[in-house]
C-alpha cells in the first residue's frame, strides 16, 4: 500500500491514543488491539505490534536506559519506535557495529518494520564486527545523515505497508543502552514479545476467515469454514492462555511464561499454514488472482511465519519436557 495509507492509519492509533503507553488498562486488551490493527492491515499491525514491544522494553524493562524527556515523550505517544534484529545477508552489506567512542552505531539492519516512519528504534548491534549481535541500544533515527532507508531492497508485493527495509547507519547516534548483550532476549520480556506477534497472526487469520466467509455455499464450503472458524477459536484459547502466562510471570510467579508462549508459537504455526492451505482451497484460484484483501493477509502471514525460526524453540520445549519427566520420576 502507499505511504500515505500507513501514515493514515499511524494518525488514526494516534488520535485513538492507542500510541501511549497507559492505552490500556490490560494485556488482553493489548493484544485484543494489537489482533484488529492487523486485521484492518497486517503491514500497520506489524509496526504497532514493534511500538508496544518497544514501549514496554523501554519504559519498563529498561526505564533507566533512556532520558526523562525521551521517556516522557513515549508514554504520552508522542514518539514512535520500533524493535530491529535482523541482520543483513551476504550481500546486504556489513552488520550494524556499536562504535564505543563516538557512541554511534554504523552498519546495515534489514526486515525493518517502519523504517522511514518511525522516531526511534531498538536496534541489536554488535561491538566488533564478528561479536554477536546482541546488544540493545536506543537509537536517534531522525540525525540528519545518519540513517538511510533502501526502500528498494524489500520488493515482495506483500507487506508493503510495514516498511520492513534495509536500512544503513551512518554513524546513528546512541542514546540509550538497554542491557548488556543477550539481555534483550530474557523473559518475561521477549515472551510479551513474541505474544503481540502471534496477535498479529491471528489478525491476518481473522481476514482469512471473513474472506471465506463471503464466499460460501458451495459443496465443501461448509467443512472449509468450520475448520478455519475452528482455528481462529484455537488463536483465542492460545492468546489468552499467554497473556495468563506472561502477566503471572511479571507478577513474580515462579513458573517462567516461555514454556506457554512456546507452544503457542509452535502451535499456531502449523494451524495458520493449515489455514492458508484452507482459504486458498476455498476462494481457488479466481479469488487469489482478484481478492486483494485476502491474498495480503495469506502472503502477509506467510512472510511473517517463515521470519520465526522455530527449530530452536522446539529443541528447548522438547528439553523442557524431558526435564519434566526425569523430576517427575
Amino acid at each position: 500500500m502507499a505511504e500515505l495509507a500507513i501514515a493514515e492509519r499511524w494518525g488514526e492509533l494516534r488520535e485513538r491514543g492507542w500510541l501511549r503507553a497507559d492505552a490500556f488498562e490490560s494485556r488482553t486488551a493489548e493484544l485484543a488491539a494489537v489482533r484488529a490493527v492487523a486485521t484492518d492491515g497486517l503491514g500497520a499491525g506489524r509496526i504497532f505490534d514493534g511500538h508496544r514491544n518497544g514501549l514496554e522494553r523501554l519504559l519498563v524493562a529498561e526505564d533507566d536506559g533512556i532520558d526523562t524527556r525521551t521517556r516522557s515523550l513515549l508514554a504520552a505517544g508522542e514518539l514512535a519506535v520500533g524493535v530491529w534484529g535482523a541482520d543483513p545477508g551476504p550481500d546486504d552489506g556489513l552488520a550494524a557495529t556499536l562504535d564505543r567512542t563516538s557512541q554511534s552505531i554504523t552498519g546495515v539492519k534489514v526486515f525493518s518494520s517502519g523504517a522511514g516512519l518511525l522516531d526511534l528504534a531498538i536496534v541489536l548491534v554488535r561491538r566488533t564486527h564478528d561479536g554477536p549481535p546482541t546488544l540493545p541500544v536506543l537509537v536517534d533515527l531522525g540525525a540528519p545523515g545518519a540513517v538511510h532507508v533502501d526502500e528498494a531492497w524489500f520488493r515482495a508485493p506483500a507487506l508493503r505497508e510495514s516498511h520492513s527495509h534495509r536500512v544503513v547507519f551512518d554513524a546513528a547516534p546512541v542514546v540509550g543502552f538497554l542491557g548488556e548483550e543477550g539481555s534483550f532476549t530474557a523473559d518475561p520480556w521477549i515472551s510479551g514479545d513474541a505474544l503481540r506477534s502471534a496477535a498479529v497472526w491471528a489478525g491476518a487469520a481473522d481476514t482469512l476467515l471473513a474472506r471465506m466467509r463471503s464466499i460460501a455455499g458451495r459443496p465443501g464450503d461448509g467443512e472449509r469454514l468450520g475448520r478455519a472458524a475452528a482455528i481462529c477459536t484455537g488463536a483465542d484459547a492460545w492468546l489468552a492462555a499467554g497473556a495468563v502466562a506472561v502477566d503471572a510471570a511479571h507478577a513474580g510467579d515462579r513458573a517462567s511464561a516461555w514454556p506457554v508462549i512456546a507452544a503457542l508459537r509452535l502451535e499456531l504455526t502449523e494451524r495458520l499454514r493449515e489455514l492458508m492451505r484452507l482459504a486458498a482451497e476455498h476462494v481457488g484460484s479466481r479469488g487469489l488472482a482478484t481478492d486483494d484483501v485476502l491474498r495480503e493477509a495469506r502472503d502477509g502471514l506467510d512472510l511473517l511465519l517463515l521470519q520465526h525460526r522455530l527449530g530452536p524453540v522446539a529443541e528447548r520445549l522438547g528439553a523442557h519436557a524431558a526435564e519434566q519427566a526425569a523430576a517427575a520420576r
